[in-house]
């Protein structure tokens, strides 16, 4: 059975937040930092020859993160569950994308949407351990049959293209993400080391791929690109931090300690508390220096920065013995991708650097000791039941507004609403729309995970 810590999954219902926000917020027309910033307004063309992170380019590499560290708390699979898992997240990235039909100006292609958002029910949905074996084979046939159902009626109807070109791309990055991490974490539990080494051999592969310009030829090829990427096997240099990250929260919860902040001293609470609050200009230095394309370490300003924020962090391991790995691998990654972004032409989403893999992954960990804080303050505010909730809930959450609300306002009119409140000449108030908006997506998804309505590949 599946174990699940809080925080954790606090910080993957803000991610999925901040996924579908992004994707809504007014187009072309906000500051760079509002859009991936390889992608600038007002045309955004993608242009990998600009380095830089904005806040949306941190959103993918924390749920990366989040499915690392998540797989030790599903403890130890059978290698065929793990592949079973795989096809199922590999066919949900087409299933969704097939069944989506919301851009057609008919009633009859809202419905439709709708009635593929219910087909995901039967074939994903986690049923109950008192289901006998054959009915739950005949549930899940119920599913295979209606989402098919949907996909062929979309294609003869709306003239839908079912094409193996057509998928999310997020969710198919995943599900390979998935399968290399489980898979190299399920032959490697107990032995971190052998980890450590499987690492070491994955980042030579990536400096040396990516010296010899393996992931350019690779996806000008469409008949790999479709299949396979070559930053399947890059973003293991943050997934697999993040696994060892896991082993240390199950073993919090094997131990019965998910709040390591009741054994702290007043000092030590408070030390913890000056540095989540210096981490959040942090993040702005990293994020306002790399969109500039100036090295971070170039000039002396970043070299103290640098310098500085790792020494707090490697105080902090000596101060709060608690998160003592944690902190420890926060510094190791922020002095490697420092060093790195340079080295590899600064930090860039596209094509996947190395830097970018260090230093998320770094701020991945660090918002993770910042949600045990809130968590630890409180458990039971909106804020943590509605990302909670949504966290619990991945696959629903990452489809609930395009496949469920948007249907919905199609249908009742609201989108008319919707849109009179995002009026093109002030554009933040539309920004202000989207993320109410996406709140209430969250808050609906949490009460289906409240209801014990979960899917799960």
């Amino acid at each position: 059975m599946k174990q699940r810590y809080l925080s954790l999954d606090v910080l993957r219902g803000l991610t999925i937040f901040g996924m579908v926000f992004s994707a809504i917020i007014p187009y072309g027309v906000l500051p760079a930092w509002m859009y991936h910033i390889q992608n600038p307004p007002p045309t955004h063309e993608l242009n990998m020859s600009v380095p830089g992170m904005s806040w949306v380019d941190l959103v993918f590499p924390i749920f990366i993160f989040c499915m690392g560290a998540a797989i030790p708390l599903a403890g130890k699979k059978r290698t065929g569950q793990i592949l079973e898992r795989f096809v199922m997240l590999w066919a949900f990235s087409y299933l969704y994308v097939f069944m989506l039909f919301t851009d057609i100006q008919s009633i009859w292609a809202q419905l439709l949407t709708l009635a593929g958002f219910a087909a995901l029910f039967p074939l994903y949905m986690v049923l109950d351990k008192g289901i006998s074996p054959q009915r739950k084979r005949t549930i899940r046939l119920i599913g295979v049959i209606a989402t098919l159902a949907v996909c062929v009626a979309g294609h003869f109807i709306f003239s839908e293209v079912i094409s193996v070109q057509r998928r999310g791309i997020i969710i198919f990055l995943l599900a390979f993400l998935y399968l290399f991490g489980s898979l190299i974490w399920k032959f490697t539990a107990g032995k971190p080391y052998i980890r450590v080494a499987i690492f070491a051999v994955i980042l030579a592969f990536t400096i040396i791929s990516q010296q010899l310009g393996w992931p350019a030829s690779t996806y000008a090829n469409p008949n790999i690109r479709w299949w396979f990427n070559l930053e399947y096997i890059y973003f293991l240099l943050l997934l697999l931090p993040a696994t060892f990250v896991g082993d240390s929260l199950k073993k919090r919860i094997d131990e019965g300690q998910t709040d390591l902040f009741v054994e702290m001293k007043p000092l030590q609470k408070i030390f913890s508390l000056m540095a989540s609050i210096y981490f959040l200009p942090l993040i702005c230095f990293l994020l306002h220096v790399s969109r500039s394309g100036v090295s971070l370490i170039g000039d002396i300003d970043g070299i103290l920065s640098a310098i500085c924020t790792i020494a707090i962090f490697l105080n902090l391991a000596w101060m709060v013995p608690q998160y003592k790995k944690q902190f420890l691998m926060i510094a190791a990654l922020l002095t490697a991708g420092l060093i790195l972004e340079p080295l590899t032409g600064g930090i860039k989403k596209v094509p996947c650097t190395i830097s970018y893999c260090f230093i998320t992954c770094a701020i991945s960990m660090m918002l993770l000791f910042i949600i045990d804080y809130i968590c630890h303050l409180t458990s039971r505010n909106a804020f943590v039941w509605i990302f909670s909730g949504a966290g619990k809930n991945p696959l629903m959450s990452y489809i609930a507004y395009s496949s469920l609300i948007v249907p919905i306002m199609n249908i009742t009119g609201l989108t008319v609403v919707y849109q009179m409140c995002r009026p093109a000449a002030h554009p933040w108030i539309g920004v202000l729309t989207s993320a109410i908006t996406v709140l209430l997506t969250m808050s609906a998804v949490a009460w289906f995970s409240a209801k014990k309505i979960f899917w799960k590949a």
